[in-house]
């Protein structure tokens, strides 16, 4: 795979909004949805899969701006893994889920009632995430979700009443109810709020006397807490309470966020990842040649059968099987130093390995009778290996093998 110059590969919105109950997750999450499809995809369908009843309350909303829903209702981790295939197949162009805590309690809870260790079905359970994760990012729609508010927690010192540092958890952050590390997946991430509206109560004159006159008690805030343009991140955005819809009211909120949606390729390619690459899965694969621990299994395997080929051909402690095993291993791998010999690559352990094991079927035909007799069967069996069915007479290979034979046969034991 090389590298090529870059090109925007990202075609599509991906957002989160958490936050407490009554702060306008599911009516915004509404809002930029119509706003996405009326925008982009010519009031293009949407789908909303809905763990909970917040829908029933924007279901106007769609309707006052004339864009299709589709629902589904559950809270099976199942029609979450589904959800994006199944909206592209009924022509969506954009998908909602309200609210993935839901979905993650459901997963979450059928994954303790497994047997085994807790941090082991833990870990299970986060494997079953991930595909709703890797989805979440790379399926060719646009994907928001609401979520229910989480808290972080920090491990700090504190002293207790002795003054002795003691360890205690406290919460140093918010983040959206769901699994651990699924706040990396979103390109927006937006925390809602609610908080009293600085105008809800004037005093006003009414024929020289001082009336109370109130307004609208609630302001929705928006707060960015995580955005991938510069210019949005941090930014706090704030809508008043309505009376009830107006069409067009979406188009307020929505363009709020247009830094974003201006910053990515919509209606063009959407390629997070190149999926046509081989997976990461083949490195623990039993074999795989782009494995660095089957590499070091393949390396011991060679050393071991090199050991066991070496003790049929001269085992034992005798000054003859000495000598042998000095002549065979300066021979083959012309270093004197076990240790450089176990360092060396793969490729050329398997060499050494195939023409001792050549010479192993040599010897069992024709045993040589002197060292130099065996230098020859060596230089044979490298022919063999390094030249298949080209055999060397004995008399070409002592010839070849007496300039070696000397120095051969000087070595420190192997």
């Amino acid at each position: 795979m090389t590298f090529l110059p870059a090109t925007k590969g990202v075609g599509f919105v991906k957002g989160s909004m958490f936050g407490p109950k009554g702060t306008g997750k599911t009516t915004l999450m509404a809002m930029l949805l119509i706003y996405l499809s009326k925008t982009y995809h010519n009031s293009a369908p949407v789908a909303w899969l809905a763990s909970e009843k917040g829908v029933d309350f924007v279901i106007d909303i769609f309707e006052a701006e004339q864009v299709p829903l589709l629902l589904n209702r559950s809270r099976s981790f199942l029609d979450l893994l589904a959800a994006s295939r199944d909206a592209l197949k009924d022509g969506a162009c954009a998908v909602g889920v309200d609210s993935v805590s839901h979905f993650w309690q459901d997963l979450f809870t059928e994954g303790m009632k497994a047997r085994g260790p807790r941090l082991q079905r833990i870990g299970r359970i986060k494997e079953e995430w991930a595909p709703f994760a890797q989805d979440f990012q790379d399926s060719n729609v646009h994907f928001l979700v609401t979520g229910r508010m989480g808290f972080v927690w920090d491990e700090i010192e504190m002293p207790d009443e002795k003054g002795e540092l003691v360890k205690e958890l406290s919460k140093s952050g918010t983040k959206i109810k769901a699994e651990g590390d699924f706040g990396h997946e979103p390109d927006l991430e937006i925390e809602t709020t609610a908080v009293d509206d600085p105008d809800f109560i004037r005093f006003e004159k009414v024929r020289g006397r001082t009336r109370k006159t109130f307004k609208s008690q609630m302001l929705h805030v928006a707060t960015v807490k995580k955005c991938r343009v510069w210019s949005l991140n941090g930014k706090a955005f704030s809508w008043k309470d309505q009376p009830a819809y107006k069409p067009g009211y979406y188009k307020t909120v929505a363009e709020s966020f247009l830094p974003y949606f201006n910053s990515i390729n919509i209606g063009g390619a959407h390629a997070v990842a190149q999926t046509e690459r081989p997976s990461s899965s083949v490195l623990f694969q039993t074999g795989d040649e782009r494995s660095a621990h089957e590499e070091q299994i393949k390396k011991q395997i060679a050393l071991e059968k090199w050991e066991g080929a070496m003790s049929i051909l001269a085992g034992g402690q005798t000054k003859d099987a000495i000598r042998m095993r000095q002549i065979i291993g300066q021979a083959i791998t012309h270093t004197r130093s076990k240790t450089e010999f176990e360092r060396e690559g793969l490729p050329e352990l398997q060499r050494h390995l195939d023409i001792l094991l050549a010479l192993e079927e040599r010897m069992k035909k024709d045993p040589p009778k002197t060292d130099e007799d065996l230098v020859a069967c060596i230089e044979m069996a490298t022919e063999d290996v390094d030249h298949p069915g080209k055999n060397l007479s004995l008399l070409e290979a002592m010839q070849m093998g007496k300039a070696n034979c000397k120095d051969a046969a000087t070595v420190t034991p192997f």
